[in-house]
């Protein structure tokens, strides 16, 4: 019987498109605050129209916001429920959770997840099993290149604070790698929690207090969103900071390394087109990024006064003047 529920999904999605041509609905479920969630919103809509899926004939995108709070999560997904979604994409590990623990029926995209199969979200990438497939970010594994990028950058680091989300349950196994890799090159890592967007500023302390000589933001979508703060704060006290993507050197950071979260969003969509078609989530095997990126901010180097070494910045992807 759940095989019969689980196939009848897209089959009404499809039928009830085919008889009215009406657009199905496509509920966001938004880690922080709406207006914040424009940008990761156009790389979606751009994603469904490099898939053919047009806006307003093909679907209609409705956000939920979270406003950084992951605890709401939960109550987010229900009111997104009664819009009676044919899709969910999430974030998130704690909004796929709630997502999960709210349908067993109704398809889940995670549109750029950390360690979707370690955080057990799903079976293996190949099958993934259940109402669940997406992108995932494999930044756990880029974590020590990352480390070894800011050691050539900035070989006279030594202490890194390592901002990290208390509530994404993959951000704490992400700064062990990190505080290993770092070991290893004679620096000292020290976590730095952040549990809201409007704790930045306290959790990076005061300015009279001791400063690391280097600031790392490990992925987590609610870190990605206070990214223009983080960079704001630590170019006032001359500190460099890194990431786990290109979205924290365009906020400002020095560097970044790891996978475009732009680009995983837009692949993600392919997993939409596919399931409006008919397919299901646990035959769509879940994907990977295909490249990581390693981008500079020039001028923030310039600003902070860093100088970075000829041998890196041929390595760059993008230099950011």
């Amino acid at each position: 019987m759940r095989r019969r529920t689980l196939l009848a999904v897209p089959a009404l999605v499809l039928g009830a498109r085919a008889q009215a041509q009406s657009p199905v609905r496509l509920a966001w479920i938004e880690p922080g605050i709406a207006s914040s969630g424009v940008p990761r919103l156009g790389s979606m809509r751009k994603g469904l129209a490099d898939n053919g899926l047009i806006e307003g004939r093909d679907y209609v995108l409705e956000a939920f916001a979270a406003d950084g709070d992951y605890q709401r999560f939960p109550s987010i997904v229900q009111k997104a429920m009664e819009t009676h979604p044919a899709v969910l994409l999430v974030t998130t590990i704690l909004s796929v959770r709630a997502a999960q623990q709210t349908t067993k029926t109704i398809p889940i995209v995670f549109v750029g997840t950390n360690d979707p199969v370690g955080a057990g979200l799903i079976d293996s990438l190949a099958r993934p099993g259940g109402n669940t497939t997406g992108v995932a970010t494999m930044s756990d594994q880029a974590a020590p290149k990352l480390v070894d990028m800011m050691h050539r950058a900035l070989p006279t680091v030594r202490r890194v604070a390592v901002l990290i989300n208390p509530g994404n349950p993959t951000n704490r196994p992400i700064f062990d790698s990190i505080r290993l890799s770092a070991r290893t090159l004679g620096i000292e890592a020290e976590a730095i929690e952040v549990t809201a967007p409007a704790s930045i500023d306290a959790a990076l302390g005061p300015a009279s207090a001791p400063q690391p000589d280097a600031v790392i933001a490990v992925l987590d979508a609610m870190l990605v969103m206070v990214g223009d703060r983080i960079a704001q704060i630590c170019l006032e006290r001359r500190i460099p900071v890194l990431g786990a993507g290109r979205e924290q050197t365009e906020a400002g950071g020095l560097l970044s390394y790891g996978p475009s979260l732009d680009s995983l969003i837009r692949r993600s969509a392919y997993f939409v087109k596919r399931i409006l078609a008919g397919a299901l989530p646990r035959d769509l095997p879940a994907e990977q990024p295909t490249k990581f990126e390693l981008t500079i901010n020039l001028k923030t180097a310039r600003a902070i006064g860093a100088t970075i070494p000829q041998s890196v910045l041929v390595e760059a992807d993008d230099l950011i003047e």
